[in-house]
Formats: C-alpha cells, sequence, structure tokens
C-alpha cells in the first residue's frame, strides 16, 4: 500500500506528463478523477476504522471531524462530507460497492449518504435504490439527487419540515472580518427568508449595464450593496480624520478612520464632498484644543433640483436611480469646485469612488437641457476628459 502511494504521488507531481493535446488532456482530467474517486472510497473505510477506534483521542481532538480536518489541512466542511459518507456507507451496501468498483462518482455518493443520514435502517434500504437510479440517469446531475433526497424526506416525515426548517434558522450568522490587504471578507449563512429579502433588494441594481460592462455579477451585487448603503450619501455615519492638507488636494497622504485603518485620500475627499466636516485642532502631543464646523453638500432644494433634472446615475449606461445615487461635483470642490447647481449632477457610489480615483479617465459631457452625461474610460486607449472645455 505504501509503495502504491508513494507512487500515485510520484505521479501527481510529474509535470513532464501533462499532454499538450486538449483531447488527451480532458481524458486525462475524466481518469484522474475516477483515481480520486477509487481513492476516496479507500479514505471512507480507513475512517470508519479510525472513528471505530476513537483514534481522534490519540492526537488530543475533540472528534474524529475535527482531527480529520487538521491533519488532512482540508476545510471543515470538507472533513465533514467525508465522514458522513464513512458513517453513512455501513448502510448503502449498493453505494459502497459501486464507490469502491470505480461505477459511482464520490459526488452522487456523498450526496445521496448525505440525503438518507436523518432516515432510519428501514428508510434507507427503501431511499438508496431510488437515489441510485436516478443518478444512473444521463441527464440528471448531483443537484437533481440533492432535490430527490429531499423529496424523500419530506415524504416520510412531513410534520418534520417546520422543525428542520427552524433548526435551520438557528444556523443563521454573518461574519465581516479584515483582510491583510485592507479589503473587508463578508461569509454567512442566511435563513431562506432573509435569502431573498437580501436578493430582492440588491438583484435590480446589479443587472449588467449593458456589453461594456466587463464586471462579474459577484462585483455587481457588491457595487449593488453599497448603492443601497450609500443611499445617496444620506445615511451613512462614519468618522475619518484627514489633514487640510489631503482634504485640498495640496496632499497625498492618507485618511484614517475610526478603528485606525488608513484609507486612500481620493477615497476621502470623495466622502467629504457629502459630508459634515469638522475642523480639529491638536497639539503636540495629538490632543484636541479646539475645532469648528463646515459644511460642503447640497443643500436640499439642491437635491430637488438635481433628482427633478435626472432619473438616473449621470454616468453613461449606468441604470441606477438618481435618488440612490450621491450627489458628486462634476467639477472637484477641490481645490476650486462650486457647490452650485450646474456643478452637481447624480452619481452612483460606485462610480463615484472609480471617479474619485481616477478623475482623469472621466469624461463630461454637456447636454442640450443643461444636464450632463458622464463617460469612464477604463482603458488608457482611449482619449480622457479636459475640464477646459466645460470651461
Amino acid at each position: 500500500m505504501a509503495d502504491l502511494l508513494r507512487r500515485a504521488e510520484q505521479i501527481a507531481v510529474d509535470t513532464g506528463r501533462i499532454p499538450v493535446d486538449t483531447e488527451v488532456a480532458m481524458a486525462e482530467i475524466v481518469a484522474l478523477a475516477r483515481a480520486i474517486d477509487l481513492a476516496e472510497a479507500a479514505l471512507a473505510a480507513r475512517l470508519q476504522v479510525a472513528e471505530a477506534g476513537k483514534g481522534h483521542q490519540l492526537y488530543g481532538r475533540r472528534s474524529i471531524g475535527a482531527w480529520l480536518a487538521r491533519a488532512t489541512e482540508s476545510r471543515a466542511a470538507r472533513a465533514n462530507e467525508r465522514l458522513t459518507l464513512a458513517r453513512q456507507l455501513p448502510r448503502l451496501p449498493d453505494v459502497a460497492a459501486r464507490l469502491a468498483q470505480g461505477s459511482l462518482s464520490f459526488g452522487y455518493a456523498t450526496t445521496i449518504a448525505s440525503a438518507v443520514r436523518h432516515l432510519d435502517d428501514a428508510e434507507t434500504g427503501l431511499a438508496e435504490p431510488i437515489l441510485l437510479e436516478l443518478a444512473d440517469t444521463s441527464a440528471s446531475t448531483v443537484e437533481d439527487v440533492a432535490r430527490a433526497g429531499q423529496a424523500i424526506i419530506e415524504t416520510i416525515d412531513p410534520d418534520g419540515r417546520l422543525a428542520r426548517a427552524a433548526a435551520a434558522t438557528e444556523r443563521q450568522h454573518l461574519t465581516i472580518a479584515d483582510t491583510l490587504d485592507g479589503m473587508g471578507r463578508v461569509t454567512g449563512l442566511l435563513d431562506p427568508e432573509l435569502t431573498m429579502q437580501l436578493r430582492t433588494w440588491l438583484e435590480p441594481l446589479a443587472a449588467a449595464t449593458g456589453s461594456a460592462d466587463t464586471r462579474g455579477h459577484a462585483r455587481r451585487m457588491a457595487d449593488a450593496l453599497a448603492v443601497r448603503l450609500s443611499q445617496g450619501g444620506r445615511r451613512t455615519v462614519m468618522h475619518v480624520s484627514v489633514s487640510e492638507e489631503t482634504l485640498t488636494g495640496e496632499s497625498d497622504a492618507p485618511a484614517h478612520l475610526e478603528n485606525g485603518r488608513a484609507i486612500p485620500a481620493q477615497d476621502a475627499r470623495r466622502m467629504a464632498y457629502t459630508a459634515e466636516l469638522r475642523r480639529v485642532l491638536r497639539d503636540a502631543r495629538g490632543i484636541v484644543i479646539g475645532f469648528g464646523r463646515a459644511r460642503r453638500l447640497a443643500s436640499n432644494d439642491q437635491r430637488e433640483a438635481i433628482f427633478a433634472r435626472y432619473a438616473t446615475c449621470c454616468r453613461e449606461g449606468c441604470d441606477v436611480p438618481a435618488y440612490l445615487a450621491e450627489v458628486d461635483h462634476i467639477e472637484p470642490w477641490y481645490p476650486s469646485g462650486r457647490t452650485d447647481l450646474d456643478n452637481l449632477a447624480p452619481l452612483c457610489a460606485p462610480d463615484n469612488k472609480w471617479k474619485s480615483r481616477h478623475p482623469d479617465k472621466v469624461e463630461v459631457i454637456d447636454l442640450p437641457d443643461g444636464t450632463v452625461t458622464m463617460r469612464f474610460h477604463r482603458y488608457s486607449k482611449l482619449r480622457p476628459r479636459a475640464w477646459a472645455r466645460r470651461q
């Protein structure tokens, strides 16, 4: 067995064996996948022995699943998937035999094992041939087998549906974590109702704006969230510390959020367009000794006038409603932009951020009705805008 494993490792790391022919490469992909499925069958059989002997205690782990995730350096979800298969295979003799022979994939085997884990032995004996027959159907997919398994559970235990739904809701969670590069990672699990609410809230704003929109759906959903949370810059409450030199464009020193995280100077200036500004004086030790206040944002009357003139974000091709957009200074107020109606236009939060970071790639086009449209040149080969043409 040890010699076989070493040989398999040698084949896997030998890059000289990788074919250059497309069809040969695809055939070997299928063959390697089948080999991996056979390895998973062997792993499941040994995992049964390890769990029966409480092997995890030898390594000070709380469970065999925790040990498996650590020992194989895999995600907990992957370890749990393997563990479920190992536990259910003794009750699924046909699945176990076909997986070991290579006539059933690991994906189908784990899906069937997951589907029957809540059934007793008699019910599992009835469900196994049904799910295997569906897996053998050429038109079916792993998702079809999973749905069939769920339908079997609902048929056998119709009264348990609400209890299972309530238990699933208890697993709901949401985590927002900082990454090393200053971004934020959002992960979680939402119940069906909240999932639908969030999707309904974001999807209308996440549609592609045309053939020139190269953003993927995930990026468009993130931009839609920015639009919703921004609400035109009227509902955001946060504190940003920025120097006067950065605010006026004399310096590109970063600003800092409440938690001390630095943000680019361009972002700080963009946020200041619609923010309430406080002038803070500090002594040499950094202690606040005085502050003042000034406003650099559109008045309510100006906002109403802008919404009457614009139906959507003024970026060419963007369909975000104007009332959800931020009020942008067409010519940046630093150093000489005016907060006058003819220098204000609606830009959705993602576009406003992009404009503040790439002012040299924005072309402002005056329209006959006194409004403007902005054309973003995202590629350097296209011509940039020049403020002098408007003036």
